[in-house]
């Protein structure tokens, strides 16, 4: 907090590290918002089965895309690869410190999640909704690879991990792209995320891998890889136009019409275009006031990822106890709210307690030399981005 406060304050003003910094604390922001969203989301879906059981009626959320934090998500993956990298493109193992670096933050937490996942499954399956499945759906799970669970549904063991499919598929093609200087890697990632994406739409479902990794979601992340370009050409608004950026993509929240909803009108366009203004809002807009409740959130996001993973953990025990001891005395939104409120505890300590120290360790093993090698050349590291 005091680092953020610090920065705030002016302190490095004008330097590269502190502009990095106030962008870093408007998208962290942003990744609070985005985490949050799916949580609430999925608090509304245990208020239907609470419905059942205590009488009350549940919390139509109906109205609202709160799937959308996860269009936001892919589109900030897609700026922060493109603007902590963009140095590195051409450069000698860019493309495999790149892939380490990435693997470093993203596996350590998912892969212990996914075991307690599994740990559990084996000691009450009765709580799960959905069975673990095969040996095979189980290593697939944890190799990022597409895997049929239950009717007609491609989910890893931790559903949630859905998402970090499509983020290990960005990773290699991004690592490649490391491989050419900056213009032409963006151009090859370009035409390869466009035609990978029309090659979908000819794709049999049946081929489950190459029908999930061809989904045009992967657009998301290609807005994102332009909306850093955008930042790093030295573009700036106001507050004026930065809240109308903002305006337009709320509209990615709501669902306003049957066929805003329609499948014929694709989710990278009805949700990856807001989502791509939000971020380009939060990147080239001016840096959000000093308040507490600002710096709070920033922590927020810092824990996002432990958020987003986590939060079932706590929803469904949550969901379990209201019904037994609360029943239908309270309204279920106050199940959202209270719900809502213990996951982000729960993420917070968790990010503090486990995420962030497991993947120093994590890093300090795969990375270690490279950094070493890096301080004996006298080369600092810039402000670090990368937990964004």
């Amino acid at each position: 907090m005091r680092f953020y406060r610090e920065i705030l304050e002016g302190r490095d003003a004008g330097s590269d590290a502190g502009k990095s910094t106030h962008m870093l604390l408007n998208l962290q922001v942003l990744r609070a918002l985005a985490a949050s969203s799916v949580v609430i989301a999925h608090a509304l879906h245990e208020t239907e089965m609470l419905a059942a059981a205590t009488g009350r009626a549940a919390v139509d959320g109906s109205a609202w895309n709160l799937g959308f934090g996860v269009d936001i998500f892919f589109v900030l993956s897609g700026f922060i690869m493109t603007h902590t990298a963009a140095s590195e493109f051409g450069k000698s193992g860019a493309s495999l410190r790149f892939f380490l670096r990435r693997c470093a933050r993203v596996v350590p937490l998912y892969w212990l999640l996914t075991s307690i996942m599994l740990l559990g499954a084996l000691a009450a399956p009765s709580l799960l909704a959905v069975p673990v499945g095969s040996i095979s759906h189980v290593l697939a799970s944890y190799f990022f690879i597409p895997s049929g669970r239950g009717v007609d549904e491609v989910r890893p063991v931790l559903a949630l991990g859905w998402t970090l499919n499509y983020e290990m598929l960005f990773y290699v093609f991004f690592a490649l792209a490391l491989l050419l200087p900056i213009r032409l890697g963006i151009v090859w990632l370009s035409v390869l995320m466009v035609g990978m994406a029309l090659v979908g739409n000819l794709v049999d479902q049946s081929h489950v891998q190459i029908a999930f990794w061809t989904s045009p979601i992967i657009l998301e992340f290609l807005f994102g890889v332009y909306v850093a370009l955008i930042f790093r050409s030295g573009v700036r608004i106001g507050k004026g136009i930065a809240f109308g950026l903002v305006a337009i993509g709320l509209l990615g929240f709501v669902h306003i019409s049957t066929p805003w909803n329609d499948a014929a009108f694709p989710r990278f366009l009805r949700s990856g275009l807001p989502a791509a203004l939000f971020v380009l809002a939060a990147a080239i807009g001016p840096v959000l006031p000093h308040k507490r409740l600002v710096l709070w959130t920033v922590a927020l996001g810092d824990a996002s990822y432990s958020l987003y993973l986590a939060h079932p953990f706590i929803l469904r025990p949550m969901r379990a106890l209201w019904a037994k001891v609360i029943g239908g005395a309270l309204p279920l939104g106050l199940f959202v709210v209270f719900s809502t409120l213990a996951a982000a505890l729960l993420a917070l300590a968790l990010f503090r307690g486990v995420e962030k120290p497991l993947t120093r360790r994590v890093q300090g093993v795969v990375l270690g030399s490279a950094r070493r090698k890096r301080r004996s050349t006298g080369v600092l590291p810039a402000v670090d981005t990368e937990s964004a």
